[in-house]
């Protein structure tokens, strides 16, 4: 009788744990603006989802140093930081319920001759299931919170988040999907030994978005790849890596019908990405403003000067001091939108990016894990706005998400534009 009471005991303090971990609630709308502000918060992690097991994910947290307080507030009176990490996983396939969840704190030691702290977190995913994952950061001793949302998706064998990348001077998991001819990185995947792979590459020159008032959207064309060879894993020739563009990585020929869509695409944009500096570079997002005035600015030799791009924005402003502050406010928006948004293609060319660039943070954000909506609301501005952006599925990237046109009834798109070219930064928000 006692052992049978023991046993009845037992049982329900393992349902009671088991009720503390995970719950059925759901995701519930939530103003989210604050993810896509960098000021917002003085924590910026940096976040990877790899998938290890049938059984298990992995969240690669990185960290930086200086973006943390440390203090002598511990038994060791030593100078430490405290970072607490919680994630929340909600299923797709089942209403958004949370199916798993979990907090970890972590303490790191003041050590300059470390740039930052990275920390592996499993958690339960399986094979055949979509989720939907929020982490959230939280530095303890100053009290600053970030959150963070990813897609995982367990639904093909051969997906991005199947392929673990590793960057080979630290033998550790990358954090980012970049790479070029002078970091040495290794692939494989998780499950099955393989040998090589079939790299196909995609130049970078994709096309920029139209405005959002027009309907037809751009689509790039994947069709046919610029070049391709087979990549032996075990000796990677990187010298292969150092055009600009999109390399994939794929387990088969490339062609529909042998699963174009299976393998991991790699981005080479350039090795101070997600800033720009090139004078090219700094050109190219201005064709959100003026694409005809952007033409005269081309020399004799095929490229720009940075006296172009210091003409461009002083002919605006007409004034040394105003065209500055347009100058670096418009570029913190492109580096902003590349940190945010890249997916195939440099985020600032993506459609978030543009609405990002365009009219600043949105007052509202909402995300699930199939949209977000972008809301301008501010009051005195006439009628409000919202940008739907819907996840699209890419076999490039598991963060390209496309503006849903044809819900638009007004966007303020001219109005935008006006001020930006008498000079004004455009906020929606004043």
């Amino acid at each position: 009788m006692i052992n049978h009471l023991k046993y009845l005991i037992l049982i329900l303090l393992s349902v009671f744990v088991f009720s503390c971990r995970v719950s059925k609630k759901t995701t519930t709308p939530k103003n989210l603006e604050r993810i896509y502000n960098p000021a917002s918060s003085s924590i910026h992690p940096e976040i990877k989802v790899y998938n290890n097991t049938d059984t298990s994910s992995i969240i690669v947290h990185r960290i930086f140093t200086k973006e943390l307080l440390f203090n002598q507030a511990n038994s060791k009176n030593n100078l430490q930081a405290e970072v607490k990490v919680i994630y929340n996983l909600y299923d797709l396939n089942n209403k958004q319920n949370l199916v798993d969840s979990a907090t970890t704190t972590f303490k790191y030691e003041k050590n300059t001759k470390s740039s930052y702290h990275t920390n592996d977190i499993t958690l339960r995913t399986f094979v055949n299931n979509k989720y939907f994952l929020e982490v959230i950061t939280i530095d303890l001793k100053r009290k600053s919170t970030q959150y963070s949302y990813y897609r995982i998706d367990r639904t093909n064998v051969y997906n991005e988040q199947n392929f673990l990348v590793i960057n080979k001077k630290s033998n550790s998991l990358k954090i980012n999907s970049f790479v070029n001819n002078t970091v040495p990185f290794g692939i494989k995947h998780y499950k099955d030994d393989l040998d090589s792979l079939i790299v196909f590459f995609y130049p970078n020159d994709f096309k920029t978005p139209q405005p959002p008032y027009i309907i037809d959207s751009i689509n790039s064309d994947f069709e046919i790849a610029d070049t391709n060879w087979v990549c032996y894993l075990d000796s990677i020739n990187y010298k292969n890596f150092q055009n600009e563009g999109v390399y994939f990585f794929s387990t088969t020929n490339g062609s529909k019908e042998n699963g174009f869509r299976n393998g991991v695409a790699l981005y080479n944009f350039g090795n101070v990405f997600p800033v720009v500096k090139t004078p090219n570079d700094l050109i190219k997002p201005i064709e959100y403003l003026d694409s005809v005035e952007i033409e005269q600015y081309n020399d004799s030799t095929g490229k720009y000067t940075k006296l172009a791009v210091d003409n461009f924005w002083l002919n605006k402003a007409n004034n040394i001091d105003k065209s500055r502050e347009l100058l670096k406010i418009f570029y913190n928006r492109v580096m902003f939108a590349n940190k945010y948004f890249t997916s195939y293609k440099e985020g600032w060319q993506t459609d978030r990016g543009m609405i990002y660039i365009i009219y600043g943070m949105p007052d509202y954000l909402f995300k699930s894990g199939i949209e977000e909506k972008w809301i301008y609301n501010s009051p005195g501005i006439g009628v409000g706005i919202t940008f739907t952006f819907n996840f699209s599925e890419n076999p490039f990237s598991i963060n390209h998400y496309v503006l849903d046109r044809e819900k638009l009834k007004y966007t303020g798109w001219d109005e935008a534009v006006q001020m930006w070219n008498k000079g004004e930064v455009f906020y929606f928000q004043n």
